[in-house]
């Protein structure tokens, strides 16, 4: 005697449930699956904003650069020339974030005197609440004071780092000091000496 096995039937579809609020009015899971539904797609088209032409048409990166006037050149592939420090920071500041920020400044004036006179290295302080800077809230990534060196070709930044450091040696100011100069000097390798 062989025995077979078989697979169980799916059950019937069941109708919607109707749930009745305090109101009287009857709200089926169809219509609350349904509403899901609707806020889901409205949060991907929300993030899907935020995507290039080029993802979200489906075009791929050398149909979208054969179609432009100026040859598309990869910002990473670009020289640099110039480093730019900003130490960015709010209205309100702590004694800590001043000491950060004056131990950068005298590390940029001791140890780069040549590049700031040569003006390959700038630094710049910035307060991101005056609304002419918020840009830069986004365009570093922002969320506290932070220290951020950047190279530049042009009028465009091309490499950048958030140098997070910045506030577990803010207490000592000699490795504060090396660790800025270490991050300053990656970044001038990167120009391009004419």
């Amino acid at each position: 005697m062989s025995s077979t096995s078989r697979a169980p039937r799916p059950a019937a579809a069941a109708p919607p449930r109707a749930a009745s609020s305090p109101g009287g009015v009857a709200v089926t899971t169809h219509v609350l699956g349904r509403a899901a539904l609707l806020m889901l797609a409205g949060a991907l088209a929300v993030a899907g904003c935020k995507r290039s032409a080029s993802e979200t048409t489906g075009a791929t990166a050398e149909a979208v650069a054969a179609t432009s006037a100026a040859p598309a050149v990869d910002p990473a592939n670009r020289a640099a020339d110039g480093v730019v420090v900003y130490y960015f920071h709010g209205i309100r500041r702590c004694r800590t974030c001043m000491g950060i920020q004056r131990a950068i400044e005298t590390t940029i004036q001791e140890r780069f005197a040549a590049e700031t006179a040569s003006g390959v290295l700038v630094f710049r302080e910035v307060n991101i609440d005056e609304p002419a800077n918020a840009h830069f809230v986004a365009e570093f990534d922002l969320s506290s004071s932070s220290m951020v060196v950047a190279a530049r070709s042009g009028d465009g930044t091309i490499r950048w780092e958030n140098c997070a450091e910045v506030w577990p040696l803010a207490r000592d100011e000699a490795a504060l000091g090396a660790y800025a100069e270490q991050q300053i000097r990656r970044y001038l390798a990167l120009v391009q000496r004419t």
